[in-house]
């Protein structure tokens, strides 16, 4: 038996999470509800200066095994 949450997404290093954006905070980062009801920061992604997401948007969110930082923005669906 799995346990539900993590989707493996395009980069096999990283779990990713569904979830929407609910408030914005300094510095570009987002409070992020997750679709399990878990509340995470996230980091901006860098690159995308003309999709900037707001609050209400749905997003994925993904860490990598080797990411020390935390969590990052990684598309919209």
């Amino acid at each position: 038996m799995t346990a539900p949450g993590p989707l493996p997404s395009s980069d096999s290093r990283a779990i990713a999470f569904d979830g929407e954006i609910v408030s914005l905070l300094p510095l570009g980062l987002r409070r992020v509800r997750l679709d399990n009801g878990h509340m995470v920061t996230v980091l901006p992604s860098f690159g995308r200066a003309t999709e900037v997401p707001l609050v209400g948007d749905r997003v994925v969110v993904e860490i990598a095994f080797n990411q020390l930082k935390g969590w990052r923005l990684a598309r919209r669906p």
